[in-house]
This record gives C-alpha cells, sequence and structure tokens, in this order.
C-alpha cells in the first residue's frame, strides 16, 4: 500500500512541477515576442558575421551567397575561417568575403578546441563593433542582419537569434524541427526572464568588447565544443551575478532573444546522424553550471526517466494509469506550448508529426542523456 502511494505521490509531484514550468515559460515566451528598442536616428553599429566551416564545399555558395545579399546600411564584414578543410571548399567562395585559414593561426599548435580557436582568431582581426556566428548549412534571409543589428542599436548586450529545421520531408526531420523549437522556446522565455541559459552557434551575437573583457573563449576552451552556450553563460557568470540565476545586476550585459530574426539550417541525414549529433550536444551538459539549465535538464530527464521506467515496469504498476499520467501530462503541456512558437515560425504542420514525436522523446532522451552520463562520446568530422 505505502509503494502505491509512494508511486502517486513522485508521479502527480514531476508532472505537476513539470507542468507549472512549461506554464511559467509559455507565459515569459508570449512577453518576448516585441519590437526592439529603437537606436539612435542613422544608427547602424558595424557587424561581423563569423562562419568557421570544416569540409563544407556544397554549403559554402550557399550561405556566401545569402550573406552578400543582406540588406545592411552599416558596416558588414563577412569571415569565412578554414578549420583544416580537405575538400577545396574555400576555393569556391566569392569575392566580397575574407577567408582565413586556421591552419595559418595555430601554426602547429594543438588544439581540441578548433572552432572556438576559429572564431577567436576571427574576433582578433575584425574591426565590428558586433560578432554574429553562424554555421556554414545555414541560410540567411536578406534582412536578418539588419533585424539582430536593430537590437545591439537599442542598446542590447546580447543577442539569441533562432535557429529552424528546413526542409522537412519526413519524421526523422519533423522530430528535429519540434525539437529544435522547443529549444527556442525555452530560450526565449529564460532570455525574457532575464535569465538566459540557451544560445545556438548558428545564429549568436554579441559586441566584441563583451567577448574581450570575459577573455574570449579561455576556462571553456578544454571542450571540442560550447562555443555558444558555455560563452554565454561566461558572459553572465563573469559580467554578472555569481551564478547567473539571480536577478540581473548593474553589471549584467543586456541579452534578448530576437524573435523575428530567424535563420534555416537543413536537417542531419537518418536517425544514425541525429543519435551522433544529440551525443556530442550532451557530452558538454556535466560543463554547465548554470542553475537554470541545471534545473531544466534534470526535470526533463527525470520526467522521461519515469515514463520509461513506468512503461518497463507496466505489468507491476498497482496503478498503471500512473503512466498515463506522466505521458500525458507531458505531451499536453508540450503541446500546448509548441503550437504558438510553430505557429509564429510559420512551421504549425510540421505538428502533424507531433503524437509519433510525443511517443518517442522520452526513450530518446534517456537513450541520449544515459549514453553521455556513461561516458560515451561522439565524433564529428574525424574528431572527438
Amino acid at each position: 500500500m505505502w509503494f502505491d502511494l509512494l508511486l502517486v505521490l513522485v508521479s502527480c509531484s514531476l508532472t505537476a512541477l513539470y507542468v507549472g514550468w512549461q506554464l511559467r515559460n509559455l507565459l515569459a515566451w508570449r512577453l518576448n515576442l516585441k519590437k526592439p528598442a529603437p537606436g539612435p536616428a542613422g544608427s547602424h553599429p558595424s557587424v561581423a558575421v563569423l562562419i568557421p566551416f570544416r569540409n563544407e564545399a556544397d554549403n559554402l555558395p550557399v550561405i556566401a551567397s545569402s550573406l552578400l545579399a543582406q540588406e545592411y546600411a552599416g558596416g558588414l564584414e563577412i569571415v569565412f575561417i578554414d578549420d583544416h578543410s580537405t575538400d577545396g571548399g574555400a576555393g569556391s567562395l566569392p569575392a566580397g568575403v575574407t577567408v582565413l585559414r586556421l591552419a595559418d593561426h595555430l601554426r602547429g599548435q594543438q588544439t581540441v578546441a578548433h572552432k572556438k580557436a576559429a572564431l577567436a582568431y576571427a574576433v582578433a582581426t575584425v574591426s565590428a563593433e558586433v560578432i554574429i556566428t553562424t554555421d556554414a548549412d545555414c541560410d540567411w534571409p536578406k534582412d536578418r542582419v539588419a533585424r539582430i543589428a536593430e537590437h545591439f542599436a537599442g542598446g542590447e548586450d546580447i543577442v539569441l537569434g533562432p535557429v529552424l529545421i528546413a526542409p522537412m520531408a519526413n519524421f526523422c526531420s519533423a522530430f528535429q524541427a519540434l525539437d529544435l523549437a522547443a529549444y527556442q522556446f525555452l530560450t526565449a522565455a529564460t532570455a525574457r526572464m532575464g535569465r538566459p541559459v540557451l544560445a545556438n552557434g548558428a545564429n549568436f551575437a554579441f559586441r566584441k568588447t563583451l567577448f574581450e573583457q570575459v577573455g574570449g573563449y579561455a576556462g571553456v576552451d578544454h571542450l571540442p565544443s560550447g562555443d555558444d552556450v558555455l560563452l554565454l553563460h561566461k558572459f553572465l557568470r563573469e559580467r554578472g551575478s555569481k551564478d547567473g540565476f539571480d536577478a540581473p545586476s548593474p553589471l549584467t550585459p543586456n541579452c534578448v532573444y530576437a524573435a523575428e530574426a530567424s535563420v534555416s539550417t537543413r536537417p542531419v541525414a537518418g536517425w544514425r546522424a541525429l543519435w551522433y549529433q544529440r551525443l556530442r550536444w550532451a557530452g558538454k551538459a556535466g560543463e554547465y553550471t548554470n542553475p537554470g539549465l541545471q534545473f531544466a535538464q534534470a526535470l526533463t530527464f527525470g520526467l522521461s526517466l519515469a515514463i520509461v521506467s513506468a512503461l518497463l515496469f507496466y505489468p507491476l504498476l498497482p496503478r498503471p494509469r500512473l503512466l498515463l499520467m506522466l505521458w500525458g501530462g507531458k505531451a499536453l503541456i508540450d503541446l500546448i506550448c509548441l503550437w504558438p512558437v510553430m505557429r509564429h515560425f510559420g512551421q504549425a504542420f510540421a505538428l502533424r508529426w507531433y503524437p509519433a514525436a510525443a511517443l518517442l522523446y522520452p526513450f530518446f532522451l534517456v537513450a541520449v542523456g544515459g549514453a553521455a552520463l556513461l561516458g560515451f562520446k561522439s565524433g564529428w568530422k574525424g574528431r572527438l
């Protein structure tokens, strides 16, 4: 009897906590949808877009073309950093962009954080006030740099931009789109509350002076990934409150989520590639010290683990409806939260795959998170 009551208590508590947390995020998401504060008349900060790449010959012409087509009245530098590519893709880049070679910068020195080294190298070479980082497989609509720059003209120090999956041809790509939309939801909500926890290096902007003041990637350059989230946390930790979770202090950099400045990236090809990508992302989770992100990770993983455990021990459950309570509660509140996000970004059609995604997601999250906790690692383009 006591075991039955304990299961009920744990199930209800986890579900209620998750639902309350998501409703709070939903309110913050709705408040986030605002236009940037106007800057001084004619204010157009100089901008540098940095694109580190490794063996991206097929993608380079697309992103170069989209960045050269940007309609921005201020100064714009476009800098590609070749991270030891072997496919000759750098030779296809058009005039009007700058191409740097990381090998020239390192001069034989060893590093495990190649992308961070490439970005730090490029930041040191440009004269722009604002740095925007992106990936070679992204596509930038012609007004995106201007949209981001408006926020800096209005006084922001950090701009977190949306990254969307397109196109969506099958369930695997739709699953990625829904998953990434959930990341965007949390990114926007926590930024609106003044406690940002996530960033995406495919659309991440900050003032060059801020990067220099915190010493760039020093202190997190022992990790091959994390050029976005770990740098964001460093901005908050070294310029703001001690742990990045308290109310913003006068030194905390101004940070905003630019919901109107989305860029798109293509989905990875197939479930195997998605597994390795997510495992690579999860591998740096243990380095996060931001309590807001730690709470989000623990709560989501804990509820997903409870769902998977309940299913595995379904025949032994004294009250099988507990499984439906856990699973149904999470699926319903996630749908309520994702609906306005997908509508805002014009991707509501992807929700037709949501029932299948909601069934799969707890297992996928537990599998990836469990593998990361056990020390499994995922390589990327021949590197760990």
